[in-house]
């Protein structure tokens, strides 16, 4: 049985900061349990600092975004990437790239013991030391979090289903000194869609419906009249229900359950305000034909990370593209996405550059899950009974994003996979998901040379130190 080194918050002494600015993620002291979870503020303060790791270089402020899985998913001239130049090989043994593997694998585990602490913590209150929902949200977060991460794992460090049902990674439902035995991939994804799915029954309470919805709309990325971290506002920046079910959408495909990975993927496409305008929309059209735009185009991001300095400490690497021509073949002019993410000659990232004027709150986001993921994931699960629903689906996204010539009938599922591929591209570069696409599907990888990278055995990342 391998073993897996945790660092396990006996005491759960966590990153504390200020409660009003929670978002701020400015740790300022340690708080030994016993203070910490005399008061649902102190409770606040834990998941802040379980927030503070995900937006950590190693994981989504840079690793698990555009940093390795991007590398890993050929996005860039790998030239210009000094520090990941064994990967141009696929060289997960050089030193500086095992430690880069191990470290991952490390803060993920340390961050789930994170997660079950406090919610062992949640279990020793009575009730009304939370008010009316909560300990439902707190819980519900915390799950989706513990799912999140444990589904990262999994697709870093285990063969893809497609590929073999093999003893995958240890699941912790709970804090424990003892390594936990590894689980199969399919009882993994079983575990994390079981996690989501009573999540999404904890916070439906409160973001699908009245004043919390609401302000999910207007204040997704920034604070309303509420500044606390119990409020309304800056729930974009949460593991709320709608990026709690864009998750379980994602996750039910990766194992193969289409049904319900579309089911989910409709639920927020379809979701509605009062006005029945969709409660999570893109970016206008008009906004960006007058420059006021966003690069990130944010409008449609579900869920995102918050790191201050995370567009600084990007803006320190140039991030060169190949193959843009190729990519955006017909809709070079005319797609949005390479005139906000990219330099006008389409060569270079931009998606955040810190000199590019944002509207509202937006700035130091790290973008996890997206509208556009979800129609990607819908098409792709309609295909086989609905291939025409399924194009028009994948053909509203692209008009969203400027396209103005409609891909027409595609034959196979396999060539309508290249096109999402193909679209996906175009969306996520930066945001770390294309090496998963091509893992999920088994296909190789287009290259920056313009060839192909056949990578079976090499979509596995190997842990020295577990």
């Amino acid at each position: 049985m391998k073993k897996v080194c945790l660092i396990l918050a006996g005491a759960m002494v966590l990153l504390s900061g200020c409660v009003k600015d929670w978002l701020e993620l400015e740790p300022k002291s340690e708080v030994s349990g016993d203070v910490l979870f005399e008061t649902p503020e102190g409770f606040s303060i834990a998941l802040n600092g379980i927030y503070t790791n995900l937006s950590s270089a190693t994981l989504y402020g840079q690793e698990l975004t555009h940093g390795m899985v991007d590398v890993l998913g050929r996005c860039y001239e790998l030239k210009n990437t000094t520090v990941y130049d064994p990967l141009k090989n696929y060289d997960y043994v050089s030193l500086g790239m095992e430690q880069r593997i191990n470290a991952i694998w490390a803060l993920a585990y340390t961050t789930i013991a994170n997660c079950n602490g406090l919610l062992e913590e949640m279990n020793k209150k009575g009730p009304g030391f939370f008010k009316e929902h909560e300990r439902a949200r707190l819980e519900g977060e915390v799950l989706s979090i513990r799912a999140m991460l444990h589904f990262e794992l999994l697709r870093l460090y285990a063969p893809a289903p497609v590929v073999q049902d093999a003893e995958a990674i240890p699941y912790y439902t709970k804090l424990s000194h003892v390594p936990m035995p590894e689980k199969r991939t399919s009882e993994i994804l079983q575990l994390v869609i079981a996690d989501l799915t009573r999540s999404k029954e904890l916070q439906k309470g409160f973001d699908k419906y009245g004043a919390g919805k609401d302000d999910f709309v207007r204040f997704r990325f920034r604070f309303g009249t509420d500044q606390t971290f119990f409020g309304t506002g800056k729930r974009g920046f949460r593991m709320g229900y709608y990026a709690t079910t864009a998750l379980l959408s994602r996750v039910a495909l990766y194992a193969g359950n289409d049904q319900l990975a579309y089911a989910n993927a409709m639920e927020v496409i379809n979701d509605k305000k009062d006005d029945n305008e969709p409660t999570i929309s893109f970016t206008s059209a008009t906004v960006i034909d007058v420059g006021e735009y966003d690069r990130l185009l944010s409008e449609d991001i579900i869920f995102a990370l918050y790191r201050l300095d995370y567009e600084e400490d990007f803006n320190k690497v140039t991030f060169l593209l190949p193959n843009t021509s190729q990519i955006f073949g017909s809709d070079l002019n005319s797609d949005y996405r390479k005139k906000c993410y990219l330099t006008s000659n389409g060569t270079q990232l931009l998606k955040f550059d810190v000199e590019q004027d944002r509207e509202g709150d937006i700035t130091s986001a790290i973008p996890v899950m997206r509208l556009s993921e979800l129609y990607h994931i819908a098409a792709e699960t309609l295909y086989d009974t609905d291939p025409d629903g399924a194009l028009a689906l994948l053909n509203t996204l692209r008009a969203k994003r400027g396209c103005t010539i409609p891909l027409s009938a595609i034959a196979t599922k396999a060539a309508f996979e290249d096109a999402i591929i193909n679209d996906a591209r175009r969306e996520f570069v930066g945001e770390g998901k294309l090496f998963f696409q091509y893992k999920r599907l088994n296909k190789t990888i287009l290259d920056e040379t313009g060839g192909n990278q056949t990578l079976t055995g090499k979509f596995v990342l190997p842990v020295t130190e577990r």
